[in-house]
């Protein structure tokens, strides 16, 4: 496995480098740091008097560089490192599109903005952008629990493929979530409160959609555990964002698991919002895979 690990030399990015050793096995894996070097958004540059002369800032950066690929070689990992200048979020899905690796794992600060790391911007711009799966790393726990978001699409599909292809040190518990909503969809909210109480479902509507629901979910969960990773099956009605962020939280997960196809047009705005809304708001790590 290959991994993009950027780092800003913040305690976030420290601690992305932490949820790395505790929850790979390094045999057979390769980590790529990446330093950016005289763009915004960078603990790395900033300084009260005007910030550092260039040379301090290269400097800077060959001290970070050498500390973390000092911590990841202690725990076994085969480390390469590159530095760019420029823009974080630019530079960063520019390397990433360039070295194709299977994961990119990136810390950032939690929702609500506390201590320092790559910014919301940053962090949803390569979610965003990047074609290799991208991990938001909120904290440096290992990954035990994790819930999926699944709804039988080709990008759920290639999220429930590389959760089982993963080299993990333990055996996470995967808790699969099919969630659908109906009655408050986009549309009937658009045409105001009188015509959306035309639009709300019936019982059946709901039971049918409930029964569908648990169908996907329970497949998806089979398909986990002939892989070899315990898995159980939720279905829930309302908005995907909040309630995968409810059961993450009820559970106790360490990861939240979404396919996106990005951002395009009406069509990918539609698709690519639950796991644009979670790499905003949900202050547990997110993984966001494109097929």
């Amino acid at each position: 496995m290959r991994v993009v690990c950027p780092t800003d030399g913040s305690p976030r990015a420290a601690a992305a480098i932490d949820k790395l050793i505790a929850t790979f096995v390094a045999d057979d894996t390769v980590v790529q740091l990446l330093a950016v070097a005289g763009g915004r958004t960078r603990p790395l540059s900033r300084q009260v008097d005007g910030g550092p002369a260039p040379g301090d800032d290269e400097r800077r950066v060959e001290r970070l560089m050498a500390g973390e690929r000092e911590r990841l070689e202690a725990a076994g990992f085969t480390v390469e490192s590159s530095v760019r200048t420029g823009h974080a979020a630019d530079e960063i899905v520019v390397f990433v599109e360039s070295t194709r690796p299977d994961l990119v794992i990136l810390g950032a600060r939690s929702a609500d903005g506390d201590g320092h790391g790559y910014s919301g911007r940053v962090t949803g711009t390569v979610a965003r952008y990047s074609h290799a799966p991208v991990l938001i790393a909120r904290d440096g726990r290992p990954i035990d629990r994790i819930v999926l978001g699944y709804d039988e699409s080709p990008d759920a599909d290639t999220a429930l493929a590389l959760l089982a292809a993963l080299p993990y040190r333990g055996a996470p518990a995967v808790a699969v979530c099919s969630t659908w909503e109906i009655g408050d969809t986009l549309l009937p909210s658009a045409l105001g409160h009188e015509a959306a109480l035309h639009h709300r479902a019936a019982p059946e509507d709901l039971a049918e959609s409930r029964h569908a629901g648990e169908d996907i979910a329970r497949d998806a969960a089979d398909r986990l555990r002939r892989e070899g990773l315990a898995a159980t099956s939720h279905a829930r009605h309302g908005r995907a964002s909040a309630e995968l962020e409810i059961l993450a939280a009820q559970i106790g997960a360490d990861l939240i698991v979404v396919g996106s196809r990005g951002i395009s047009g009406v069509e990918g705005f539609l698709l690519g919002s639950t796991s644009s809304e979670l790499v905003a708001t949900a202050r547990t790590s997110v993984l966001v895979v494109r097929s």
